[in-house]
């Protein structure tokens, strides 16, 4: 379900302005009063950046000067289900976890050993 705001018409006069400024669009027909569009260059780019595959990318919005839900940095974040986290922050949120497959200390290593050792050795009949 998306939300739809509601603003004056007035606000988007400047983003108006710049698009006939800039050419982005143009008028169907010739006539004063024809309806506008945007010229084809213009939609095709549209298409590209609204593709199904660039909506669902992940935090697509960045905000400035936020901090960081993780490492509490002020700076460039986006949001990533309700928490503002830093590129970096994000890019450790998306890699799997490590996991440590061999022991770390001296005593866990002796025990893993002493373990495979009965495990390999052949049993008694």
């Amino acid at each position: 379900m998306e939300i739809q705001r509601h603003y004056p018409i007035q606000t988007f006069d400047p983003l108006l302005r710049d698009l006939v400024g800039w050419g982005l669009v143009e008028r169907q027909d010739q006539e004063a009063a024809g309806p506008w569009q945007l010229v084809p260059d213009a939609q095709r780019r549209l298409d590209e950046l609204l593709s199904p595959t660039q909506i669902s990318s992940v935090g697509a919005d960045v905000y400035l000067n936020r901090l960081c839900g993780r490492c509490h940095q002020r700076g460039l974040t986006r949001l990533r289900e309700e928490s503002y986290l830093c590129d970096s922050c994000l890019a450790e949120e998306q890699q799997p976890p490590e996991v440590e497959l061999a022991p770390s200390s001296p005593a866990e290593r002796h025990f893993w050993r002493r373990n495979r050792q009965r495990q390999a050795a052949p049993l008694a009949s």
